[in-house]
């Protein structure tokens, strides 16, 4: 492939996937054809060997934006989008961040770009070690970007374990309401890889109240129940709340009243 015609099929791109499609190319005619584009104004430097196309039409505040979700998933070799930016990858969010979060084992820093802020997340370690950085991931199409992010049963229990990575438990309640369907087995299993009591109660409180709409068995309520802690948790600490003793959980008033609303 010529050189011309990877980037005007690549909105943005890493060196990585430039030295694949030139292939044989040296090293230092990758880096010419990267000092040229950044000369002429073609592309723009988002870190170190991550660039986006900087297209002719539209300046200013009309200059066409950059798809931020499938840029997260290029942050690192590893890099998974998580948390509140996959549920937004998946359609279920409540709200649109300018901060995109991603998981990775890469050494890597956040990105302020364009306005918006691109977050490494550590995965939870055991998750790592029982099954390494593939684990609960998909890739979805985005307008021909593939995109590496968290799977729906992984970020239902990531949100709700980490809510503060996730626009706080409100905006991820409100965004979970919005699920289309999961696998209970699967998100089980993950819940039991993290081995976690709180995140037990949280998740097992969470699919209750779902459990007609998401076809969840009860044999996977009763398992999260086994695991449950021996004393009350909070669902948010700064909230307060109720406690529903079958999970042992103090859930926040706000949640109560819009389950009993018909809205979970």
């Amino acid at each position: 492939m010529k050189p011309d015609a990877f980037l005007a099929c690549h909105s943005l791109f890493t060196r990585e996937e430039l030295v694949a499609a030139l292939k044989g190319r040296r090293p230092a005619t990758i880096d010419a054809h990267l000092a040229r584009w950044r000369r002429q104004g073609r592309i723009e430097r988002v870190k170190n060997g991550l660039y986006v196309r900087r297209d002719r039409e539209g300046v200013g505040a009309h200059r066409p934006l950059p798809d931020f979700i499938a840029l997260a998933s290029r942050m690192a070799p590893d890099a998974v989008v998580a948390y509140h930016t996959a549920l937004e990858a998946h359609g279920c969010a409540q709200s649109l961040f300018d901060r995109l979060t991603f998981v990775s084992w890469t050494r890597t820093k956040p990105v302020e770009f364009m306005g918006r802020r691109l977050t490494p997340v550590r995965p939870r370690a055991p998750l790592f070690e029982k099954y390494g950085a593939e684990a609960w991931v998909e890739r979805l199409d985005r307008s021909g970007l593939e995109v590496r992010v968290t799977n729906l049963e992984r970020t239902t229990v990531d949100v709700l374990d980490r809510p503060s990575l996730s626009g706080g438990i409100e905006e991820v309640w409100r965004s979970l309401a919005g699920l289309p369907a999961v696998d209970p087995e699967a998100l089980l299993n993950y819940v039991r890889v993290l081995d976690n009591r709180t995140l037990a109660a949280r998740v097992g409180y969470f699919l209750e109240m779902r459990r007609e709409d998401l076809a969840i068995p009860a044999s996977v309520l009763e398992e999260l129940q086994s695991l449950v802690p021996n004393h009350p948790v909070h669902l948010d600490r700064a909230l307060g709340g109720r406690l529903n003793s079958n999970w042992r959980l103090i859930v926040p008033d706000e949640l109560i009243e819009e389950h009993q609303k018909g809205d979970v």
